[in-house]
């Protein structure tokens, strides 16, 4: 017979009876130091105690010595640090499909978050902060927000430490995506920044002191911090499924009369092992009896009470006479019952499709800026390898000599690919219907430090733009097309970058004569534009089917700029999109950037 063993069960309160009984329950306190707090709704702030129910809209809010990990029933957990204020907005999980969905709100301090069933899905997870949103894809994320001491002030950090992938939509601006463990963001709420190699992790107990050397772990809110599950950073148990993450055992313990089966048995199974038993007390001496006390004198009796007169009886009331009954109701003929319907098998999700499978070259442009200056116009070339998974990019500014940012990365599907060496990093940042409608093109960012020539090329903030380039011998001759679209990039004022800046963008082409107009418009209060543009007016260095000219707004205005673009097919019209980069300057303000439209009419010259 197997006996009951003390075991740790903080997964096994999760998925319990007692969780089942009350379906707000959605997980447990698996883990606690001191001075952490919780509510739910408007009630009263609680010390958080350790194996607590968590319910949803509950807020876990912690001082400048607090920790707590929360393990819920799905198996993601959070680690949150000092200083910190989190809600578990919502969380919806069916055991018997392996799904969940999981949202948060984190207003400030830091947090450690790894992924159960909830991130197994896309928008599986989302955590909410002041200047925007991340999501989490089956993995594990540092987040750091709006903490002084941790290197976040007034901004959003998250360090992707593990698993297929993260997000961050700030506020204003375009959202970027992380795919690479070892990359990281940074966001202000006015755009976000990839940053291709991630700083010291988010620790959420990196504040609090370590234990003593020889102490041993008390559990409750006496624990070390070092001590807790999932602070530590050990590796699970292959069997419990999740990479990374401590098992939370030597947290909980059942009463060792509780029986093996049920929640426990399925611990045992894992390999679990029992705990040492206790040495028995040495017994307690016997006490030497006490001295008998002398006998009380007896006390003298009390006179007896005269008895009480008896009461006269009541007269008997006059019995009420009976109701007559009422006539019985007929009985309703019984409805016949409907034939149960069957049920219908559930339809599991399904990942978003990417839209669109690239292969082979695709050629285009990038620009960026080098310590605050724009560089000039460059050129950018991919090639794509679906069967391999693999993409190879090639980005070369004219700034830079001849020298260019070269590398290979992993290639999953037009919105999911990207290069990071050690020279610098470009990754797709959305989809392109976001600059135009024009799924056929590609379009990221990037940053590079390559070192040629005997000097160091640098490039920060840059953005790049690509598709099926059509050479000029191959473009029309006989219409007038009219195209519009959108530019995106970074500007650089008094030394402040602010990326994710937008505009219009607008072009009239003459194909027969080579000539027609650009404009960008409303791009960080700025317009400017080229009334002279022509086809012929080559640059060295640039792919074949690429011109280029010179942009300004007016005379006396100071500004001055460059751009270099070309035409895209769709696979049926060599000019359905015209895209390129550009870059301007007006004292100590500059821009770089890439724009992209498709076309929105053409027509025979003269009308004809």
């Amino acid at each position: 017979m197997r006996t009951s063993l003390p075991l740790v069960v903080a997964i096994g309160l999760a998925l319990g009876a007692s969780a089942m009984a009350q379906a707000e329950k959605v997980g447990v306190a698996a883990a606690v130091a001191p001075d952490a707090r919780s509510r739910s709704g408007n009630a009263p702030l609680q010390v958080v105690r350790l194996g607590d129910n968590v319910v949803r809209d509950q807020r876990f809010q912690t001082d400048a010595k607090g920790v707590v990990q929360v393990l819920l029933v799905d198996g993601s957990s959070f680690t949150i640090g000092p200083r910190s204020s989190l809600v578990i907005d919502h969380f919806v999980y069916d055991p018997d499909k392996g799904t969940a969905r999981l949202a948060g709100s984190m207003s400030r301090g830091v947090m450690r978050f790894i992924g159960g069933a909830a991130s197994k899905s896309a928008d599986g997870v989302t955590v909410k902060t002041p200047v925007g949103v991340a999501g989490i894809r089956g993995g594990i994320l540092g987040l750091c927000v709006d903490d002084a001491p941790a290197g976040c002030a007034g901004s959003a950090r998250g360090d992707f430490e593990f698993g297929i992938g993260a997000t961050f939509a700030p506020n204003q601006g375009t959202p970027v995506a992380l795919h690479q463990p070892g990359t990281s963001f940074a966001s202000n709420g006015m755009g976000a920044t990839l940053l291709p190699v991630m700083g010291m992790p988010v620790d959420p107990a990196a504040a609090l002191p370590a234990a003593p050397a020889g102490s041993q772990p008390t559990g409750g809110l006496d624990a070390q911090p070092n001590h807790m599950a999932g602070f530590s950073g050990g590796p699970m148990a292959p069997e419990l499924g999740v990479p990374g993450v401590d098992p939370l055992l030597a947290l909980l313990v059942l009463p060792t009369d509780a029986p093996a089966a049920g929640v426990g048995q399925s611990l045992i199974e894992t390999g679990i092992e029992q705990r040492p038993p206790v040495d028995p007390v040495d017994p307690v001496d016997p006490v030497d009896p006490v001295d008998p006390v002398d006998p009380v004198d007896p006390v003298d009796p009390v006179d007896p009470v005269d008895p009480v007169d008896p009461v006269d009886p009541v007269d008997p009331v006059d019995p009420v006479d009976p109701v007559d009954p009422v006539d019985p109701v007929d009985p309703v003929d019984p409805v016949d019952p409907v034939d149960p319907v069957d049920p219908v098998d559930p339809v599991d999700p399904v990942d978003p499709a990417p839209t669109r499978t690239f292969s082979g070259i695709l050629q285009g442009f990038a620009g960026g800026l080098g310590g605050g200056s724009p560089l000039q116009p460059g050129s950018a070339e991919f090639q794509f390898d679906p069967d391999g998974g693999t993409v190879t990019a090639r980005i070369a500014p004219r700034t830079w000599e001849g020298a260019a940012f070269t590398g290979s990365g992993d290639y999953l599907h037009d919105l999911s690919y990207g290069v990071t060496t050690g020279e610098g990093d470009a990754q797709v940042v959305g989809d392109s219907n976001a600059l135009c409608d024009c799924d056929y093109l590609s379009w990221g960012q990037w940053s590079a430090d390559v070192a040629a020539n005997g000097t160091t090329y640098s490039a920060q903030d840059g953005y790049w733009i690509i598709g099926q380039l059509t050479p000029l011998a191959e473009l029309p001759t006989d219409v007038i097309a009219s195209y519009a679209g959108t530019a995106i990039g970074s500007v650089s004022d008094n030394g402040v970058v602010t990326t994710g800046v937008t505009g219009d963008f607008t072009a009239t082409v003459d194909f027969g004569s080579g000539t027609g107009s650009l404009q960008i418009a409303n791009f960080d209060g700025r317009s400017f534009g080229d009334n002279a543009l022509n086809l012929d007016q080559l640059m060295s260095g640039m792919p074949d089917g690429a011109f280029s000219g010179s942009l300004g707004m007016d005379a006396n205005s100071g500004f001055y700029g460059e751009y270099s673009a070309g035409f895209a097919s769709d696979g049926t019209d060599p000019a359905a999109a015209m895209l390129g980069t550009f870059w301007g300057s007006d004292g100590s303000w500059s821009a770089s950037g890439v724009f992209a439209g498709d076309k929105t009419g053409d027509a025979p010259p003269n009308g004809l």
